[in-house]
């Protein structure tokens, strides 16, 4: 099973636990193959700078660093322009469409998830991703 995190389920996962981590663990453990690309490599990496500096106490669990060395990067040749209110969500529907991801795993309830779907890759949250694996 094939799966894009998105950007703030990877920065979540960095600093906190919950569902997120859990499903960052699950991939580490073996249980799903991570796709990324460039662009949402830099983004994963820009993102945890960033809150690095908002929370200088906490140290985060490198999962960007675990993607970057670890998951299949794939190179998107289709866009998905207007897709989503946010352009900045594209990267992430073209990454699952370029690696034929089965799932896109992500908590942006205000423009990913609400699409439910993308040309064949399922859009869901960290707590139903986690119950598709318990599942599958």
């Amino acid at each position: 099973m094939k799966v894009v995190f998105d950007t703030n389920v990877v920065a979540s996962a960095s600093f906190w636990r919950g569902a997120p981590f859990a499903c960052l663990v699950s991939w580490a453990q073996g249980n799903c193959e991570a796709v990324v690309s460039p662009v949402l490599l830099a983004e994963y990496h820009e993102t945890i700078d960033e809150l690095r500096m908002d929370y200088p106490k906490r140290s985060p669990v490198e999962w960007a660093d675990a993607l970057t060395n670890s998951a299949e990067l794939v190179f998107p040749m289709e866009r998905a322009t207007d897709t989503t209110p946010d352009p900045d969500d594209e990267m992430v529907l073209e990454c699952a469409l370029a690696g034929e991801a089965d799932f896109i795993v992500t908590g942006d309830k205000k423009h990913l998830l609400p699409l439910r779907e993308f040309r064949g890759t399922r859009i869901i949250s960290p707590s139903d991703f986690l119950r598709v694996l318990t599942a599958g």
